[in-house]
């Protein structure tokens, strides 16, 4: 069967020569450690007496060319796709540590991997930290969705979490009572959207991303509009500002935390400013 000699040339070029050294060694050491083909039926059922699998075996298996393998493990410049990668990292059978840390390395966003993969146990440990909280905060994921948050929160936005949105993107541009909240609302909305392309940029792999904005643009011209202008903002803890329905003008200061156990997490603290 032939494979295209570079099948994923949509995809960006590892640029940076340490990068690819060290994917490259790990691929290789990974490589050398498997003690027989993953698809033993793809073999023949022909156990292998050596550990090890050839390049070109690897190749098959990931349904890759031998040759594009060869360059990625030579630490050439080449343009590996989220897909490409995990195909390689079943075929090696990689720990999903030894996974996370391929598509790391690589600077991909590994399409398996959950939007909140962070553990049990710190989940946990980080919605207490947010019940406790004496002000409105929540914890969003890399697609501003919400996960949890605090009573305080809740006031804040309350109708709106009763229903089953969660997301604060689509809350913002397609939903004209939530835009009430906001003073000045476009030039908030302008702000969120360049912050949230730092995500989108971070996670450029991830399917999702581009289905959250794929859906924003068909239903909201003013997002796509702004999405097309490329602006790019880091999170900052300036003043926000809303108009409460029932309690008035609100004004926070907001502080935002990425939680060790998960940096694609954010926890977002607005403190009253006054």
């Amino acid at each position: 069967m032939g494979y295209s000699q570079d099948p994923d040339t949509k995809h960006p070029t590892i640029l940076n020569e340490v990068r690819r050294r060290a994917l490259a060694e790990f691929l290789r050491k990974h490589r050398e450690l498997v003690i027989q083909p993953a698809d033993d039926k793809q073999r023949g059922e022909r156990k292998r007496r050596t550990s090890g699998l050839r390049r070109e075996e690897v190749a098959q298996l990931a349904r890759i060319s031998a040759t594009w393998y060869t360059r990625l493990e030579q630490g050439q410049e080449v343009r590996p796709s989220a897909a490409a990668l995990g195909r390689m990292a079943e075929v090696l059978r990689l720990t999903p540590a030894e996974r996370a840390y391929v598509f790391q390395v690589a600077q991909r966003a590994d399409p398996n991997e959950p939007s909140n993969s962070v553990s049990e146990s710190a989940s946990n440990a980080l919605e207490r930290f947010v019940v406790s909280v004496p002000c409105p905060a929540c914890v969003l994921d890399r697609y501003w969705t919400l996960l949890f948050w605090n009573a305080e929160w809740a006031a804040l936005l309350h109708p709106w979490l009763s229903g089953p949105e969660r997301n604060m993107l689509r809350y913002i541009f397609l939903d004209s009572g939530f835009r009430a909240l906001f003073v000045e609302w476009e030039t908030r909305a302008r702000h969120l959207l360049a912050q949230f392309r730092v995500d989108f940029g971070k996670y450029i792999d991830d399917p999702k991303m581009h289905d959250l904005v794929g859906g924003l643009s068909e239903q909201s011209e003013f997002f796509q509009q702004i999405w097309g202008e490329q602006q790019i903002l880091p999170w900052s803890g300036n003043e926000r500002s809303f108009i409460h329905p029932e309690r008035g003008l609100l004004k926070f200061i907001q502080t935002t935390l990425l939680p060790s156990a998960d940096p694609s997490l954010k926890v977002i603290i607005l403190q009253p400013s006054g």
